[in-house]
């Protein structure tokens, strides 16, 4: 225990003082974790598809102990399948006087939470001469300039969004490949959901709605409740936004990804103002499911979102 923590408090200082936590060929391919509780390097591993050996490599680990709380350097080199995710690009700044993280995130359109990831820095305690990795991107869409955001943007336009009532965002997968708002809507009005989808947003897979194409749902038009998990409270305050396939048996597109992670900075960035809460469906108290399904990249959105 002793030996690891010395450890690690030694990475994390190699780190900060000048990029030098990772070998030189991943320097500029790497993304931060947060270890949670119940996490171990295996579990970590599969779910950001590397290997323990790369976790411990970039982590200077020489056990496979890890603490909650700890922040991991994930390496995503060639042999590393994130679909639609590509390495994040790096560039180093040297920090001068009367920088500030603040200042120094702002000049490179990045946010203070990204910097601080970057760097494995766990204090806004910056100093002159300090080397600091500046990360340029997280994510590589189809088309890096096609804007996946256009219908919600107009359709949202009319709508008052009541920004206080929001405090949580939580990901589904619909466990089947067919699906659109309208067909789920009317499914769902049978089931007995007189409000019809249960969920906000749809995300299509290219069968019943284009690939990567995000619908609103009456409830978001409506700014009502969602009925996407069984906490009736949960419901009350929590945007749904389900992926159309089953992630059990396959991955999400790259275009749903990309439409994701557009809509989740949308809905923090513009609709809400803020951050909030972000969870897949299982990992909620009481809900018995494997949802969003194990091919979704949920550990990397929380890298991401959290």
């Amino acid at each position: 225990m002793h030996n690891n923590r010395r450890q690690f408090t030694r990475s994390a200082l190699l780190a900060t003082a000048g990029g030098m936590l990772l070998p030189p060929s991943l320097w500029a391919q790497a993304i931060s974790y947060k270890v949670k509780k119940g996490d171990t390097l295996g579990k970590i591993a599969t779910d950001l598809n590397t290997s323990i050996r790369e976790l411990k490599r970039a982590n200077n680990l020489s056990s496979d102990l890890i603490q909650v709380g700890q922040k991991l350097t994930i390496p995503t080199g060639n042999d590393t399948n994130l679909a639609g995710f590509s390495p994040i690009a790096m560039s180093n700044y040297i920090v001068v006087k009367g920088d500030t993280l603040g200042k120094i995130a702002q000049r490179h359109a990045i946010s203070i939470r990204e910097l601080k990831a970057a760097n494995n820095l766990s204090r806004d305690l910056i100093l002159v001469g300090q080397n600091l990795r500046i990360p340029r991107s997280a994510v590589r869409q189809t088309a890096p300039t096609e804007d996946l955001m256009a219908k919600v943007r107009a359709g949202t336009a009319s709508i008052k969004v009541q920004r206080d009532k929001w405090q949580r965002i939580v990901v589904h997968h619909s466990a089947i490949k067919y699906g659109n708002v309208e067909k789920y809507d009317a499914a769902h009005r049978l089931r007995g959901m007189q409000n019809g989808l249960a969920y906000h947003f749809l995300i299509g897979n290219g069968i019943d709605a284009g690939d990567g194409e995000v619908e609103i749902g009456p409830r978001w038009q409506k700014q009502q409740a969602g009925g996407h998990v069984k906490n009736h409270l949960i419901n009350q305050t929590a945007i749904g936004i389900c992926l159309i396939g089953n992630f059990e048996k396959t991955h999400p597109s790259k275009k749903q990804l990309a439409a994701f992670t557009q809509l989740m900075d949308w809905l923090q960035g513009v609709a809400l103002g803020r951050k909030v809460n972000f969870a897949g469906h299982r990992e909620l108290k009481g809900e018995q499911t494997v949802c969003p399904g194990k091919h979704f990249p949920l550990a990397l959105m929380h890298a991401r979102y959290d």
